[in-house]
């Protein structure tokens, strides 16, 4: 008899240790990534996004292009951003970042170029010696942005020409997330 009440007890310990450990964890996550900042709030309702293909940006490196070739012949994705005169007396501000990023090793060169467009003028260019696995890219720092304006943006990818042999270079994938985060400031 004495052995079954001592394992009934016993179980009885584990069941509760259990739950506290459940609940600290459960309050320990909650207390980190719950904090409140009364003067800076996001609301990416208020910021229309649209993109014209999707938010993915996908190349398979083919032939180098030059220069002159890129708006022609890059990789691109275009993407426009508004903010709605709703946010009339706000201050909006928006960054775009590449997230989810797989690049093959051999593009991690400065041959590989990016570029982004605001409104068709060059705003942000690198090259692929910049960018990592799996890091998150930040290509335009937070900008404020004017209310009830629509800014048009493309980012372009593509191997640029060097004169060299860069067939190794042919058929390495490129492929990545294009995220924009808004913060409206009253």
């Amino acid at each position: 008899m004495e052995f079954k009440k001592l394992m009934v007890i016993l179980t009885l310990t584990v069941i509760i240790l259990v739950m506290v450990s459940l609940g600290a964890s459960f309050a320990w996550y909650s207390l980190s990534n719950g904090g409140t900042n009364f003067q800076t709030t996001t609301a990416s309702d208020d910021v229309t996004v649209t993109y014209t293909q999707d938010d993915y940006i996908n190349t398979v490196t083919g032939v180098p292009i030059t220069d002159e070739e890129v708006e022609e012949k890059a990789s691109r994705n275009q993407f426009s951003v508004l903010a709605g005169n709703n946010l009339n007396g706000y201050q909006v501000a928006v960054q775009i970042m590449l997230t989810n990023i797989t690049i093959d090793d051999a593009l991690k060169i400065n041959d590989f170029k990016y570029q982004l467009l605001e409104n068709n003028q060059v705003i942000a260019s690198g090259t692929g010696a910049t960018i990592g696995d799996n890091e998150t890219l930040i290509i335009k720092e937070q900008t404020n942005i004017t209310i009830g304006t629509t800014y048009n943006y493309e980012l372009r990818v593509w191997l640029a020409e060097t004169g060299v042999s860069q067939n190794e270079l042919m058929g390495k994938e490129f492929k990545a997330q294009i995220k924009i985060a808004s913060a409206i400031k009253k």
